[in-house]
């Protein structure tokens, strides 16, 4: 059970992976829409934000697994030693988004936040509920980068490091620039 939970890449990769991804990423966009969750970078959610069309939603879940899957790709490419594959990044970096189905679920139970400078005990409850899901996500998705890359130890996680916070600068980037021509 422990790795169906923390290492499921070892079972499932590739298309089979992908295709599961994709299902669980637009489930967790119609959940996210209703609770109104915005997953609007790599690694990030805001909760109780403005409602928008639901193909928002849908977009920032495209366009954060997109950067991570670039950005992972681009790390193993200058820095694997072995052979990897496009669709395995891809396909294991998609399944690893699964957590954000369990934020977005949580976040039913946000209060609306008229000014979020105010500080609400709901609001830090469930975000300190929600963070478990945050790691587990985060040590999917290296997990997802070490098994798909081939890259064990020190440098496999300072590389994914480096590879998360270019893959979050380039999805805010992208969400901010795009969507406010998308949305009037």
């Amino acid at each position: 059970m422990n790795t169906w939970l923390l290492r499921p890449f070892t079972y499932i990769a590739g298309s089979k992976a992908l295709l599961l991804g994709w299902a669980i990423m637009l489930i967790t966009s119609v959940v996210a829409y209703f609770s109104r969750t915005h997953f609007d970078g790599a690694i990030d959610a805001h909760a109780g934000a403005t409602v928008m069309p639901y193909f928002i939603y849908l977009l920032e879940a495209l366009i954060a697994w997109g950067c991570m899957v670039l950005a992972c790709y681009a790390a193993a490419a200058i820095f694997a030693r072995s052979s990897f594959r496009l669709i395995d990044i891809a396909g294991t970096l998609a399944l690893a988004r699964t957590p954000l189905l369990a934020i977005a679920l949580i976040n039913f139970g946000m209060p609306v936040v008229v000014n979020p400078m105010d500080i609400n005990p709901m609001v830090i409850t469930l975000a300190l509920i929600s963070l478990p899901f945050f790691i587990w996500m985060l040590v999917l998705m290296y997990q997802s980068f070490s098994v798909s890359a081939n890259m064990k130890g020190n440098k496999a996680v300072i590389i994914f490091i480096v590879a998360l916070i270019v893959a979050e600068v380039i999805s805010k980037a992208l969400i901010s620039f795009t969507f406010p021509l998308l949305v009037p």
